[in-house]
């Protein structure tokens, strides 16, 4: 059985709430890039990307970190308030839970050297110990409209052996 050091989920395997309306978000391929899909959010009040990953592909004496690939585009508003991210077990037990923000210039982003697309750090885990299966999730549903985050995936990366 081969194990991954990384995967990468494109939008489209994982659920983003009103990517299926392009009022909302509009879903493109992308060229040259790790990345195969980007889903640029035109306009929403309730942003939250959500999925489920089986670790079993994994080593389970490494530690892995899942990151959501953002950058913003010119008309990038509302996105100030706190987000949630989030980690957890198939049985709902939480691994991590934190508070981000996804605005312009926020400290929260990672920037990769070499990279144009910026990291927010849902948290880490080893699969050891956890069940097979986890769930992701970032969800910021506060009252404001949102719009010019563009998404990327997710990528689940090891951190350590």
């Amino acid at each position: 059985m081969a194990v991954f050091q990384s995967v990468v989920l494109p939008p489209k395997s994982v659920w983003v709430c009103w990517a299926d309306n392009s009022k909302y978000w509009k879903v493109s391929p992308m060229q040259n890039s790790r990345f195969s899909q980007k889903a640029e959010l035109l306009e929403v009040c309730w942003l939250q990307i959500q999925g489920t990953f089986d670790t079993a592909i994994l080593d389970k004496d490494t530690t892995y970190s899942l990151l959501f690939f953002f950058k913003h585009n010119d008309r990038a508003s509302g996105l100030g308030n706190g987000a949630e991210v989030s980690l957890s077990q198939k049985d709902g037990k939480t691994i991590c839970k934190r508070q981000v923000h996804l605005k312009p210039g926020s400290s929260d982003f990672i920037k990769q050297d070499g990279e144009e697309w910026l990291a927010i750090e849902a948290g880490t885990f080893q699969p050891t110990g956890i069940t097979p299966e986890i769930s992701f999730n970032l969800l910021d549903c506060s009252s404001n409209w949102k719009s010019g985050l563009v998404f990327a995936g997710v990528e689940i990366r090891a951190v350590s052996t």
